[in-house]
């Protein structure tokens, strides 16, 4: 959404420490510059025009420009709460401080961050969100403030609007087992809270789905205008007439972005800016890529917008991120932008945006395998995961070949959502044409699927068995005649995940069974097995191989799992360790 990595979270809205974040230093716009401190937003201004923020258990002050600060605790008893690292912070026009945030020392789950169930296991997961005021710029604090029980992913935002009214970006999980986000709105200056209604997009059921996230302005004419996380490729909006109790025309927004938050922020200038993770510029149609931070204006409140400028970017590995930004305009026009994942801490010019860029980031683009090398020819299990997977079994396998001073390519030849059907039309141009000397294939997830989420649902797998079998021989019959040796590998377990179970949890799967999600892919494995013993070719039995590497690793086989489907980097190790010893024989 870091100091110290709750591991309970990792994958959720990430609180605590940049749990998968590259710690790389971010590139900078080229009229940007590094702020002289670490600390992470958000800030304001106090009273004598010093700086003030959080961390997880003090206010700190500084009156020199960020060069050097001071420290005062916030709570009496430090042993009852700590302060996320996505939080709030505002000073009223009366002079009171606010600071909202999860109270991580409540922090409660299920083991092993179990998500969906009954009601008694919704009721297990607890991150609670409090405010606090300070009536003296952060120099002391009045005791904490519960808003909320249930687990908050994240907030970040919060505004007073004309009227004086606080209004307070919250969030919670419901027993639909989504986010979904709650406004709070006070009248005395932050003493007392009422709650708004809930705006719940109403698809997904897993720990990222929902609507979360959101951030606001108010316009000119009273009306508040608010723009949420989705995962839909765009942020979602909703307008408030009644000052926050009240949410309405809840719908896609024209802005495009990756499942990632946003912040709004009114400038001195009467324009909105937004900060947030549009789809980087390599990679356009991307739904996770935080690799680029942008930022765009508004002169109509937030109706129209500019053309984005990335402000900072990270393109030092498919996990780098550059988000969950805090903008704090200085001074008129001096834009300070932190961000909780990435380590950002920079300051620009709003005037110096255009005045150059960060260089589109080109991908190092893979030459064309050499006659005589390795393709990996699979599915999504086999293909390059930006964003997800730092290293796909095949990097591994190329990688260490190289060090062992081989010059054999490695090729991937992986393609998501390929069934063995597909992958033979696309042989001879993916594979066949380059003359490998070796073709490692595994296919059988999607073959064996059976699509019980359609209407009428089907009640049979995508490809029949006994076409899998004749579609992988036909494979390995055109690369025998080639002069190419094959490799044959069951695919990995499958496991039920909240968002699997709600497409495919009915017969003949079996949701109430931990291993139903794979009872048709068992027959798909034996066919491989029996065809590698028919065809006297070597077999990698990556299936049979994950209870004992789980095992080994202390890990559950659902952790070494992406998402109940995809192997996750330890994944992908176990893999290229099975593989490579059988790759050094056949060659």
């Amino acid at each position: 959404m870091k100091a110290i990595l709750f591991a309970l979270v990792a994958g959720f809205s990430l609180i605590g420490t940049g749990a998968f974040a590259i710690e790389s230093s971010p590139t900078l716009h080229p009229k940007g510059a590094a702020l002289p401190f670490s600390h992470q937003g958000p800030f304001v201004t106090t009273g004598d025009g010093g700086i003030l923020c959080v961390d997880a258990a003090n206010a700190l002050h500084s009156k020199d420009e960020g060069v050097t600060w001071t420290s005062t605790p916030i709570f009496r008893d430090a042993t009852k709460f700590t302060i996320s690292n996505e939080r709030a912070l505002l000073r009223t026009r009366e002079g009171v401080i606010v600071a909202a945030w999860m109270n991580m020392k409540e922090l409660k789950s299920l083991p092993k961050f179990k998500w969906g169930g009954p009601i008694e296991e919704f009721n297990a997961y607890i991150l609670p969100t409090y405010v606090c005021r300070s009536l003296d710029d952060g120099k002391t604090w009045e005791e904490p403030i519960k808003l909320n029980t249930p687990w908050c992913g994240c907030i970040h935002s919060m505004i007073q609007t004309k009227e004086g009214r606080i209004v307070l970006v919250g969030q919670e999980i419901i027993p639909e087992w989504r986010h979904a986000t709650v406004m709070f709105v006070s009248d005395d200056e932050g003493k007392t809270w009422k709650r708004s209604n809930v705006l719940d997009i109403g698809q997904g059921r897993h720990d990222h789905a929902g609507s979360c996230e959101g951030t606001v302005v108010e316009r000119k004419d009273g009306t508040l205008y608010e723009l949420l996380r989705t995962e839909t490729g765009w942020l979602y909006e909703a307008v408030s007439r009644n000052g926050g109790l009240k949410w309405e025309d809840f719908q896609p927004s024209k802005i495009k972005s990756v499942t990632c938050c946003a912040q709004m922020a009114r400038l001195t200038d009467g324009r909105v800016a937004l900060l947030w993770n549009h789809p980087p510029r390599h990679d356009p149609t991307s739904p996770s890529s935080r690799q680029e931070l942008s930022i765009a204006f508004s002169e109509d409140d937030a109706r129209t917008w500019s053309k984005p400028v990335v402000v900072a970017a990270n393109y030092d590995g498919a996990r780098a991120r550059v988000s969950y930004p805090y903008l704090y305009e200085r001074h008129p026009g001096e834009l300070w932008i932190t961000t909780m994942q990435g380590g950002l801490r920079m300051k620009i010019q709003a005037a110096d945006l255009d005045k150059g860029e960060i260089p589109k980031f080109i991908p190092l683009v893979s030459p064309a395998p050499k006659p005589g090398g390795i393709v990996m020819f699979g599915d999504s299990t086999t293909a390059v995961r930006p964003g997800a997977i730092d290293k796909v079994y095949a990097q591994r396998i190329a990688e260490a070949l190289k060090s062992a001073g081989s010059t054999i390519s490695v090729h991937n030849a992986g393609i998501g959502g390929n069934t063995t059907r597909a992958a033979l039309a696309r042989l001879q141009r993916d594979v066949l044409d380059y003359k490998p000397g070796l073709i490692v294939i595994q296919f059988g997830i999607n073959d064996s699927a059976i699509d019980v989420w359609r209407k009428p649902p089907a009640t049979e797998s995508r490809i029949p068995l006994a076409e899998y079998e004749a579609n992988l021989r036909s494979m390995i019959d055109q690369a025998r005649k080639q002069g190419a040796k094959v490799i044959l590998m069951t695919t990995n377990p499958l496991r039920w995940t909240d968002r699997l179970k709600e497409m495919y949890g009915k017969p003949p799967y079996l949701p109430n069974d931990p291993h139903g999600f794979e009872a048709p892919l068992i027959r798909y494995n034996d066919a491989v097995r029996k065809l590698a013993s028919d065809l006297k070719l070597p077999l990698v039995d990556v299936y049979a191989a994950y209870p004992a590497f789980a095992v080994s690793h202390k890990r559950t086989i659902d952790e070494l799992l992406l998402d109940g489907m995809h192997p996750g980097d330890s994944g992908h190790q176990l893999v290229a360790e099975l593989l490579l010893p059988v790759i050094r024989k056949q060659l």
